[in-house]
């Protein structure tokens, strides 16, 4: 690439550079908190997530509180993913700029960029943030960045945060949803604006991963965003950028199959029969479609490690709105059923548990109660029996509270000294600020 052009493109980057004032949005992610403190620190800080989800912003916002020089340089653009343009860009930055903060957005597609970056953290004083969409890469570079990186996860939307882009959340702070008395508080100040929040979490549901769908209502510009602009620049761009890919037709098809089954289990000599291909291709691109944010996988509970990894598993989409775009759904299409399997998708966390018996719970929280079964009954009515599996998991595990999360019921029953609590979706959703994964720092 040109070096006049590249000086060109620093300065489009950064218009601060001749005293243009900085635009940045005024709220702020969750997750801007936790990075905050890092900033005034030696260590090199790395943010992951999926495409589009806002991790450029992020970026800028943490540029807006820093002294000093910051320059920002993104690495999205094809022709400057090479070696040479990032060396190039660090020099000018540090030399010409005086830069004492650089911000490096989608650095993964720079071969050996965490090699540089470490000569640079080594030689330099200097604070780097680096920005990536693909997990994996970012996960080789601790090898060479050893304690020098840590690493935040930038999840979809929470629920509040969309609620908060809307203009219209809550003032009260998250709440453990084992903790009955910060629940019911929670739902109190809610209870007058029940309706809205149903009807906040439908869409939510259908269109609340991506910060700048929050104010869309176009069904067709929503699934164009999502299912172009992320899905298949993922399948079709940034995974055969860092991966042999043979077959990205496959990829989609294996993704599509997985959005359509979110929170189903599955098997890997299953999924290569009913595709046709060796279990090895569709083990490394269902790891694929992980490290590009677009799938988890949950594992049965078990005490013991090793029977965890020997169980079945579940794959789950890494949310309801990048299913409902590839399927072709529109929010008229959310009914009940499918509400419920994508509300189980939300919740779904490192485990589901199930037993030889077949006798299954949704997920299991690790709290400090202890472990903590949860269902997802999101339906018109619960009946005694909606509580049989978890009764089966607390007798096992000696668990002595229960959740059961509902379409609209909010309630709490004692039965026999254990606790069940009954809680509606969307306050579930108020009450958890993060996925049940919780963030990812290494």
């Amino acid at each position: 690439m040109d070096k006049d052009y590249l000086i060109r493109l620093i300065h489009e980057y950064n218009p601060q550079i001749l005293g243009a004032p900085g635009s940045v949005p005024a709220t702020r992610r969750d997750l801007y908190a936790e990075i905050e403190p890092w900033m005034g620190k030696k260590q090199a800080v790395a943010i992951v997530g999926l495409r589009r989800i806002g991790k450029t912003t992020l970026m800028r916002q943490l540029m807006a509180g820093l002294g000093g020089t910051p320059i920002f340089f993104s690495f999205d653009e094809e022709d400057a993913q090479k070696k040479e343009v990032l060396i190039f860009v660090l020099d000018y930055a540090i030399v010409t700029l005086h830069a004492t903060s650089l911000f490096l957005d989608e650095i993964q597609y720079v071969e050996d960029w965490e090699g540089i970056l470490k000569r640079y953290y080594d030689q330099k004083a200097i604070k780097i943030v680096v920005s990536g969409s693909e997990s994996l890469e970012i996960s080789r570079a601790k090898a060479a960045l050893a304690g020098r990186l840590i690493t935040f996860r930038l999840q979809p939307l929470s629920f509040r945060e969309y609620l908060m882009l809307k203009g219209a959340g809550i003032d009260t702070g998250p709440a453990a949803l084992e903790d009955y008395p910060a629940m019911e508080a929670l739902y109190r100040q809610c209870i007058t604006r029940t309706e809205f929040f149903e009807d906040a979490f439908i869409e939510y549901l259908w269109k609340g991963a991506f910060p700048e769908l929050v104010q869309e209502e176009d069904s067709v510009v929503i699934r164009k965003y999502i299912h172009d602009l992320v899905v298949r620049k993922i399948i079709y761009r940034d995974i055969p950028a860092m991966f042999d890919i043979r077959r990205p037709d496959l990829l989609f098809e294996l993704f599509r199959y997985a959005c359509s089954t979110s929170s189903q289990m599955f098997d890997i000599q299953n999924l290569s029969r009913h595709f046709g291909v060796h279990a090895e291709t569709v083990s490394n691109y269902l790891w694929y479609l992980r490290s590009a944010f677009l799938v988890r996988v949950a594992e049965s509970y078990s005490a013991s490690p090793a029977k965890r990894v020997r169980k079945n598993k579940k794959l789950y989409v890494v949310h309801p709105a990048i299913a409902c775009a590839v399927l072709g759904y529109r929010r008229e299409h959310i009914i009940e059923q499918v509400r419920g399997q994508f509300a189980e998708t939300l919740f779904a966390g490192r485990y589901f548990w199930r037993d030889r018996y077949k006798h299954e719970v949704d997920a299991v929280l690790e709290t400090a109660k202890g472990l903590v079964p949860v269902e997802i009954k999101f339906q018109g009515s619960i009946s005694p029996t909606d509580t049989r599996n978890l009764r089966i998991f607390m007798d096992e595990y000696r668990a002595g509270t229960a959740i059961l999360i509902t379409r609209d019921r909010f309630d709490r029953k004692i039965v026999d000294g254990r606790e069940f609590l009954f809680i509606p979706a969307w306050l579930a959703l108020l009450a958890w600020t993060v996925s049940p994964e919780g963030p990812v720092t290494d």
